[in-house]
């Protein structure tokens, strides 16, 4: 394990707190700056998913949580959303439905449970409706029972709203 991916990964070390912090109220991304024309992102920003007027309702499910259907790399994925992971993380099950290898480079991570192995990797599309991002950074977590809709995608989403038991990304 590098030291940059140790310093990367320990970002990870939120994954699966928000599993048990249902009561989380709202998550706003950075305020967009109208530019005129289309404007490249650098390879630290973001690109911003969805058309500004793409909206994805979620409703809070029986055991508190919210739970969204996406599209990975075409493989139809069930995530929690989790706005208190860093990153998305998935079960090596749904990996290999994604069709993600699994490179030998491996991290380990602090969740909810203590210290995980974790195996970082980059999905190259997520969708959930019309909202997409592409080379969206993860990781696989060989004891995780569902995979987490983490930071790495949320971030992007203009803002992610609750509200009583209703989830909106837009």
């Amino acid at each position: 394990m590098s030291t940059g991916g140790t310093l990367f990964w320990a970002g990870l070390a939120l994954v699966g707190a928000a599993l048990f912090a249902p009561g989380l109220s709202s998550v706003e991304a950075p305020p967009q700056t109208e530019a005129k024309g289309p404007k490249p992102a650098g390879p630290s920003e973001p690109v911003p998913i969805g058309n500004g007027l793409a909206r994805q309702e979620l409703i809070r499910s029986g055991d508190g949580h919210f739970y969204a259907e996406a599209q990975v790399n075409g493989a139809r994925i069930r995530f929690m959303v989790d706005t208190g992971a860093s990153v998305v993380a998935l079960t090596p099950a749904d990996a290999r439905r994604a069709g993600i290898a699994l490179g030998d480079d491996r991290s380990v991570a602090i969740g909810a449970g203590g210290q995980i192995e974790v195996v970082p990797v980059t999905i190259d599309r997520i969708a959930i409706g019309a909202l997409a991002a592409r080379d969206v950074r993860a990781a696989v977590a060989e004891d995780l029972p569902v995979s987490l809709l983490g930071q790495s995608f949320l971030s992007q989403v203009g803002t992610v709203e609750i509200s009583g038991d209703r989830m909106v990304l837009r």
